[in-house]
């Protein structure tokens, strides 16, 4: 599985357009290989937009990009709306196992999403990704209320990872972060691993939420 981050640093002023132009991507619900897309504004940066995609393969999201992409981005409208975008591209390493069975069905039920981000030494990352598998992934799904995710890899950079997780709710994941988190990071000691950690969260705006049509 692919998956696409977006991060849209919208204009002052700008994001109840982006919002709307945000909307028009509703077509991909007929694209091939489309899993799934659900975005939001980020909780600790209010004029961050944050979307994420998901694709079935390389192959899949590669045809979208040469045969959809511009004709639904132009469409949209959205590009005047904002002053910056990042993009990047992972592949997927683990499945992170929660009360859903597979992220279409994350992507539409999830509404609320954690996402952390770490770039890890070379030397640990056969450890971080034991810890993810051992303790984290078992440690969430005990967890009420999560829903599944993805630990993944970043296309450029193979050390850099991304860790998405989808929630019922804003509370159950402030539960997992007070009842359950805190044993998890004494045990996996993720800090002896990374170099950089960052993450993000946001409630998912339901207009941007788009799947399968056959779903």
């Amino acid at each position: 599985m692919i998956i696409k981050r977006i991060s849209c640093k919208v204009k002052e002023g700008n994001k109840e357009k982006f919002y709307e132009h945000q909307k028009q991507w509703k077509p991909l619900k007929q694209v091939k290989g489309f899993l799934g897309q659900i975005g939001g504004w980020s909780i600790k940066y209010p004029l961050t937009a944050c979307v994420y995609s998901f694709w079935k393969t390389q192959k899949d999201y590669g045809q979208f990009m040469e045969e959809k992409h511009d004709q639904i981005f132009v469409n949209s409208g959205q590009e005047s709306t904002y002053e910056s975008i990042d993009v990047s591209l992972f592949q997927e390493k683990l499945r992170v196992p929660g009360a859903e069975d597979n992220i279409v069905n994350v992507v539409k039920i999830a509404n609320y999403i954690r996402v952390a981000m770490s770039q890890v030494k070379e030397d640990k990352i056969i450890h971080f990704v034991d810890m993810q598998e051992e303790v984290w992934n078992t440690g969430m799904k005990k967890s009420k209320g999560m829903l599944g995710g993805t630990f993944s890899f970043s296309q450029k950079q193979s050390n850099d990872f991304l860790i998405f997780t989808g929630w019922e709710s804003e509370d159950y994941h402030q539960h997992y972060m007070e009842a359950n988190f805190p044993e998890l990071l004494k045990t996996a000691k993720p800090l002896n691993d990374v170099l950089k950690l960052r993450g993000e969260q946001f409630t998912v705006e339901e207009a941007w939420r788009v799947y399968p049509k056959d779903c």
